[in-house]
C-alpha cells in the first residue's frame, strides 16, 4: 500500500447510525485524507429519538485529529434517501474535481482508498469511464491477471468518480422511456435480462415506488455508454441491512469479506473495453440473488396510488405519507427486535 499523503477528497455520508458511521470513520481516519466532506440528512418528523441519534453520528467528526480541511452539510430537515444523498454529491462536486464517496454502512479495506486514488488519476481524461467501484460480487473467487475490469454494472457501495461524470446525473428521469432512449438501451445493454433489470428499476423510480438515487446514476452512466471500473477482489463490506435505508433483511451481499489490493502493483486491462465474460458472471450473481419486490414494498405502491386518487389535498397527502413512514419504521424496529 502506498505511504504517500492522501490528497484525494472523501465524501462521508451519514444519517442516524452512529455505530455504523464510527466503523467507517475509523477507516477514513487511518488514511488521514487532507480533504474530508461530511453530509447528513436531517431527522425525520415523528421518529422518536432520531434527532439524538443524528447528532451522535454527526459528533463523530469531532475526532478528526490530523491535518484536514473539513466541510459539513448538516441538514435541519429530512429530505429522504434519494434527495439527501444526490444533493450531497452535488455539493461535493461543487468543491472538487474528483473524489471518493462512502456511506455510513460501507466499510472499506484500507487499500480501497489508494485503489481509487490511483485510478481516479489514471482515467480522469477517459470520458467513457464513469466511476470506480470497490465492491466485487465474486466473493474473492475470481482469478485474473488484471486487478480490475470494465463493467456495465454500477455499484455505489464504496465508489469514486469525477465531476465530469457526475454532471450527467439527473434526479428526475421522466423521459427515460422515450423511443430514442429505449433504443440506445437496447444497443448498449445487449443482454435482455440485464436490460429488463434496469428498465424495471427505472420504472420503480418514475412511479416513486423507491426513494433512491443510485438507479438514476446508473441510468446516467448507461446513457453515456460509460463503464464502471470494478475491482476483481472485494474492497468494501456493506453492513447496512438495518436502519432507515435498510429493510432489515440480510442478503449474501451484506458483510462480504474484503481482500487488500496493492495500488502500486495494479495490473490494468490492455484496453478500455467491456469485459463481457466477467460482466456476465457478475450479472448472473446479481440477477439470481437480487430479491423480487416484497409484498410490503408492493403495499407501499398501492397506498401511494390510493392517496393520489382518494385524497385531493396535497397537504393531506403529505401528512398521511409522513405518518405512514413513521408507522413503517416502527414495524421494522419491532421486526428487528
Amino acid at each position: 500500500m502506498s505511504s504517500n499523503a492522501f490528497f484525494t477528497p472523501v465524501l462521508f455520508i451519514i444519517f442516524n447510525r452512529s455505530e455504523h458511521a464510527q466503523r467507517v470513520f475509523q477507516k477514513i481516519k487511518k488514511v488521514k485524507p487532507k480533504y474530508l466532506f461530511v453530509a447528513a440528512d436531517g431527522p425525520r418528523v415523528g421518529v422518536d429519538g432520531e434527532e439524538k441519534e443524528c447528532n451522535a453520528a454527526r459528533n463523530i467528526i469531532q475526532a478528526v485529529d490530523w491535518d484536514c480541511e473539513v466541510k459539513t452539510l448538516f441538514r435541519d430537515e429530512n429530505l429522504g434517501c434519494g434527495k439527501a444523498i444526490s444533493s450531497a454529491i452535488d455539493w461535493f462536486f461543487d468543491h472538487v474535481e474528483e473524489g471518493i464517496i462512502l456511506e455510513d454502512d460501507c466499510v472499506p479495506d484500507d487499500s480501497f482508498f489508494y485503489f481509487c486514488q490511483r485510478l481516479l488519476k489514471d482515467y480522469k481524461d477517459h470520458e467513457n469511464v464513469m466511476m470506480i467501484s470497490g465492491t466485487s460480487y465474486f466473493f474473492n473467487k475470481v482469478n485474473r491477471k488484471e486487478s480490475f475490469f470494465f463493467s456495465k454494472y454500477y455499484s455505489i457501495w464504496g465508489w469514486a468518480t469525477w465531476r465530469r461524470a457526475w454532471k450527467f446525473f439527473e434526479y428526475d428521469i421522466e423521459k427515460w422511456d422515450s423511443k430514442e432512449v429505449l433504443g440506445s438501451l437496447e444497443v448498449f445493454l445487449k443482454d435482455r435480462r440485464v436490460r429488463e433489470f434496469w428498465v424495471d428499476n427505472l420504472k420503480k423510480v418514475c412511479k416513486k415506488d423507491v426513494d433512491t438515487w443510485d438507479y438514476q446514476w446508473a441510468y446516467a452512466c448507461i446513457k453515456q455508454q460509460g463503464f464502471s471500473i470494478v475491482s476483481v477482489v472485494n474492497l468494501v463490506s456493506n453492513i447496512g441491512f438495518s436502519g432507515a435505508h435498510g429493510n432489515g433483511t440480510k442478503s449474501i451481499f451484506h458483510q462480504m469479506p474484503v481482500r487488500a489490493i496493492e495500488s502500486d502493483l495494479l495490473v490494468a486491462p490492455n484496453n478500455i473495453q467491456w469485459d463481457k465474460s466477467l460482466d456476465k458472471k457478475l450479472y448472473d450473481v446479481i440477477l439470481t440473488v437480487m430479491p423480487k419486490r416484497s409484498i410490503f414494498s408492493m403495499g407501499v405502491s398501492v397506498v401511494k396510488k390510493a392517496l393520489k386518487f382518494c385524497i385531493p389535498s396535497q397537504k393531506a397527502q403529505a401528512f398521511l405519507k409522513q405518518k405512514y413512514r413513521v408507522f413503517k419504521e416502527k414495524i421494522m424496529q419491532r421486526t428487528r427486535s
